[in-house]
């Protein structure tokens, strides 16, 4: 590596880290409302959950944005369009509240106002500031998204640890052949066709007692 793709490569993993204080940890995607009612019980059940997250649903999306972004695609239409293509009000304050957090941290440590954006369109914004490409944050987003839905089932379900890594290399293929598509992917490429997921993040808004937002 040359010494400018080193310090890339190490803002793509301070921002992706769970450490950075975005709240990722406080949201389950709707996960938990199907952990709770026994859809989601076992390791496989998890891995083929997130897999349709990745080729037909919210990750895929995700995906295409930052792409988009980061070839020149106006981010603040791009904002508008992911807000309305999310289709729960818990996935909206999802990406909202983890968005506006990634916002601040960016402008309190790189001094770059990027505004208030949903989550996938302040990451892109943030890395084409930083002349970061798609190949570098793409697949970082998508792993510490993924990783995150597991550590949320590693709580719930529960699954042990080394089967949460079981299941992150698993993961590994698809998220590869999503940073494919998404960087080949145009603006009408944007559809969800992820149904249970979606049903999920609604239900979830009912669910009690809780231990996510979302």
């Amino acid at each position: 590596m040359h010494m400018h793709t080193d310090l890339k490569f190490m803002t793509v993993m301070q921002w992706m880290s769970p450490a950075f204080p975005i709240g990722a940890f406080a949201y389950s995607h709707g996960l938990e409302w199907a952990i709770d009612k026994g859809h989601v019980s076992n390791g496989k059940k998890l891995q083929n959950w997130i897999i349709d997250l990745l080729e037909y649903g919210s990750l895929r999306t995700d995906a295409i944005f930052i792409s988009l972004i980061l070839r020149g695609y106006d981010a603040k239409k791009m904002n508008e369009l992911s807000i309305a293509l999310c289709p729960a009000g818990e996935r909206l304050l999802e990406t909202k509240l983890q968005g506006s957090a990634f916002a601040k941290v960016i402008e309190d440590v790189w001094k770059q106002d990027i505004g208030e954006l949903s989550l996938p369109i302040a990451v892109a914004l943030a890395a084409k500031n930083q002349s970061i490409e798609q190949d570098l944050i793409l697949p970082a987003y998508l792993h510490a998204f993924c990783s995150n839905l597991v550590s949320v089932a590693i709580r719930l379900i529960p699954i042990g640890q080394t089967e949460g890594q079981r299941i992150m290399l698993g993961l590994s293929s698809k998220i590869s052949d999503l940073v494919q598509s998404a960087s080949e992917s145009e603006i009408g490429d944007l559809n969800s066709a992820c149904f249970f997921s979606d049903v999920s993040a609604m239900e979830h808004e009912h669910l009690q007692p809780r231990v996510f937002k979302t």
